[in-house]
């Protein structure tokens, strides 16, 4: 990951900064972690998912005087700034009134979507919209490695599967664009007219409701209870219902109620007389079950993360409060 260390050298003397993290705890996560301590930022750490930490990681960082812990151990901390994934420092700060953060950075899609809503005391900036994080990494990334990881777990190909991506953002083409050509027959579940259309372009049938045709359903909007109680009892019997998007949530996981191991990272679930399977308990696939994405494609995004918070502590607190387009070097 030669891009992320290169970035890492450029960083600005961040002695000054109590740095607040949210994060998927993963090999590739801890260097940009690493980048930030050495810059000389003191780092506490939330993961964004505990089914997608990894132990011998968090231990890893734990040694760089990292503390892992808490959304609200966070913001008593007294951080001055915020890299993250998902926003659940920045809502912890807002609920709390802590008016300490001068300024934060925003990576994924539902973090935009949950901290558009608040009533922010500093400037937050979407990283997710960055071409190289939006068109490269969503686009390209995220599709091939959550599709390699539910083959390699499940012992399937997709070959003759009728698969539905329910979402055409870049992460849900990327989903649908590789599911083909593995050789899936696959729909698409968009609402937005817009997107609908670029479906289409792109060689898919797109319908707008999740029905009872497909094997398999993967996620992928950045949503809560994108599939929700009602949809899950329409689906198909035997259907495989699959998570790519950041937070479990865009699942009704109560829906499902308990299930029963079938395979690693695969459990079967009774609804109404059907069986439904669920991958990696409805997080994030790729990670959940996965190593993620690869090394050298996450290398753009891991670099671009460090980059961020070094433009982030430079010039942050010259925008106003609210959310804004990441301007800084990509």
């Amino acid at each position: 990951m030669q891009r992320t260390a290169a970035a890492a050298e450029r960083l600005p003397d961040l002695s000054a900064v109590r740095l607040a993290v949210t994060a998927h705890i993963d090999l590739k996560s801890a260097l940009f972690l690493q980048a930030y301590r050495e810059a000389g930022a003191a780092v506490i750490l939330h993961p964004a998912d505990q089914a997608t930490t990894r132990d011998d990681v968090r231990r890893l960082v734990e040694t760089w005087g990292i503390e892992v812990t808490t959304p609200a151990a966070c913001v008593e901390w007294g951080p001055t700034h915020t890299v993250e994934m998902g926003g659940d420092v920045v809502v912890e700060a807002a609920a709390r009134g802590y008016g300490g953060v001068v300024a934060g950075i925003e990576m994924t899609r539902t973090g935009i979507n949950r901290v558009a809503g608040l009533a922010l005391t500093h400037p937050v900036f979407d990283l997710d919209g960055v071409p190289v994080k939006n068109q490269l990494h969503n686009r390209f990334t995220v599709g091939s490695s959550t599709w390699h990881t539910v083959l390699a777990r499940t012992q399937l190909s997709l070959h003759g599967l009728a698969v539905l991506v329910v979402g055409y953002g870049e992460v849900g083409g990327g989903l649908a664009r590789t599911a083909r050509s593995l050789g899936a027959i696959v729909q698409v579940a968009e609402l937005d007219p817009g997107r609908a259309l670029i479906a289409s372009y792109d060689g898919f049938e797109v319908v707008d409701r999740i029905g009872d045709r497909a094997d398999i359903v993967v996620t992928a909007t950045g949503r809560t209870g994108t599939v929700s109680a009602e949809v899950i009892a329409g689906l198909k019997d035997g259907c495989l219902l699959v998570n790519a998007g950041h937070s479990a949530e865009e699942i009704d996981l109560d829906a499902l109620g308990n299930g029963q191991d079938v395979v690693p990272a695969v459990t079967s679930h009774r609804v109404g007389g059907r069986e439904i399977l669920l991958f990696a308990g409805g997080h994030v696939a790729n990670l959940a079950a996965g190593d993620g994405d690869s090394l050298n494609a996450f290398d753009i995004t891991a670099a671009l993360i460090v980059d961020s918070a070094g433009w982030l502590v430079a010039h942050g607190n010259e925008f106003p409060p609210g959310m804004h387009p990441y301007p800084g070097p990509s």
